[in-house]
């Protein structure tokens, strides 16, 4: 915007306003007849809001990519303003990708019946990875400096999928795991490899249930807490996650990717103090492969 102004010598306001005109008359209406499986999510933005505005939450046509709401807030309450607009073809919605969060499984539930609920990929591999990180916590308060600084060094190898490692990065993840002190985090690093596992190698609901069943059986008998935590959290949503497999493999492997570009939005634009323009972006989102499409 910026540049445009400076280009034709005017406000950057005066094109800030076009921008926003131009969006507000493309994303007035939507056409949610032809909306079979949506995936839901909230995104921590707002640091310095209030707790109920610090999220927002939005709603995408999992097959299209397209945004189909953006709200203010978390939770159920947040996708009131979504249930007046796909109510007239809520019969069509075949499925709903969510997180682990209680609230949004309690609305797919109460609100589309019909729908199979989804507990998408990113978020179980994500729950771990926070484990993860809880581990790595926990450890470094426990022991001196020097160790503690190898294992602040390494903490993104135990983060990332085994398979993005880079060379150097496999290297540092096998002498890492030797460092007595990061055996908890080894372990809990394993099972994150073994979930992700079950995802890559499972067809079928037949070959995954006892595949996720041995997990959380393994995993609630280790005597690290954030592993029994982890398979406390997985039995609770057991449905859920085996809907993978039931659904088709319907998940919302693009909400990383999204918020992604959502917080690069937010970056490349030093934050935005009107929250309106906001969310017309973030529907623009949806139909750019980057920020600066």
């Amino acid at each position: 915007m910026k540049a445009l102004a400076d280009e034709y010598r005017i406000s950057w306001r005066t094109v800030r306003d076009a921008i926003e005109d131009g969006l507000r008359k493309r994303y007035r209406r939507r056409d949610f007849s032809q909306v079979r499986n949506i995936g839901v999510d909230e995104l921590y933005v707002f640091r310095h809001e209030r707790p109920s505005r610090k999220y927002i939450t939005t709603v995408r046509d999992q097959d299209s990519g397209a945004v189909l709401d953006v709200a203010r807030g978390k939770g159920a309450v947040a996708l009131r303003r979504f249930e007046r607009k796909i109510a007239p073809f809520k019969s069509n919605i075949e499925s709903v990708s969510v997180d682990m969060a209680s609230s949004f499984n309690s609305w797919a539930a109460e609100f589309l019946p019909d729908a199979t609920a989804v507990i998408d990929r990113f978020h179980v591999i994500k729950a771990l990875n926070d484990r993860v990180d809880k581990a790595r916590r926990k450890v470094m308060a426990m022991v001196d400096e020097k160790t503690a600084k190898k294992i602040k060094g390494n903490r993104f190898v135990f983060l990332k999928n085994r398979e993005n490692l880079t060379p150097k990065e496999e290297r540092k993840l096998e002498q890492a795991v030797k460092i007595k002190e990061c055996s908890t985090l080894a372990e809990v690093h394993l099972f994150k490899e073994r979930m992700r596992g079950i995802y890559a190698n499972a067809k079928t609901y037949l070959d995954a249930a006892p595949l996720l069943d041995e997990w959380i059986r393994d995993a609630v008998s280790n005597d690290i807490p954030e592993l029994r935590s982890a398979a406390r959290t997985f039995l609770r949503n057991r449905d859920g996650i085996l809907a993978f497999w039931t659904s088709g493999g319907k998940n919302n492997a693009a909400t990383e990717g999204f918020n992604r570009k959502t917080r690069g939005l937010l970056e490349m634009s030093y934050g935005f103090h009107d929250y309106k323009f906001l969310r017309l972006r973030i529907f623009d989102l949806g139909e750019k492969k980057s920020i600066k499409g």
